[in-house]
């Protein structure tokens, strides 16, 4: 059975190999990727992402823009480890493919709308911030019950 996802993430190295292996995969139909600030900004992120898919030739891939910042706190990215942009790496530059873009919608309004589009239950995949989730069902809490399942890459916390 294929499982329809919608994959959240900031893409640095690691959300990446999540996007080639969510695209290789037979048994995923990628809904969309949606982008949050977090590796880096959201800027980078929503780049790096048609970066990705534009080496793996998945540019048929729709990519949203979410959320800059954190609800709460100010951005924090992780350029100490992924370099400024995000995917900061040595070697070739990885071309976007010409009239490749970020769609209009924001990333919030992507989610929504799919969870009530789609008669399946959608999976949503962070890979990042939780921030574009958190925001959906802030907005809209009815689409709890179209969701089947939140399969997160889990990190670390700071309790403050």
């Amino acid at each position: 059975m294929t499982k329809k996802i919608i994959l959240d993430c900031d893409p640095g190295h690691d959300d990446a190999v999540a996007i080639m292996l969510a695209a290789a995969s037979d048994t995923i139909d990628i809904l969309g990727i949606t982008c949050v600030a977090g590796n880096s900004t959201l800027e980078n992120t929503t780049e790096n992402a048609l970066k990705i898919c534009s080496l793996i030739g998945k540019s048929n891939i729709k990519i949203y823009a979410g959320a800059s910042k954190p609800i709460i706190h100010d951005l924090v990215t992780a350029a100490h480890v992924h370099g400024k942009s995000g995917l900061d790496m040595e070697g070739k530059e990885i071309k976007i493919k010409e009239n490749y873009k970020i769609c209009k919608t924001n990333a919030v309004d992507f989610i929504i709308q799919t969870c009530h589009k789609e008669n399946e239950p959608i999976y949503l995949c962070p890979t990042g911030p939780l921030t574009n989730i958190a925001l959906s069902l802030k907005k809209d809490p009815s689409i709890s019950s179209k969701i089947k399942e939140i399969i997160f890459m889990g990190g670390a916390a700071k309790c403050l």
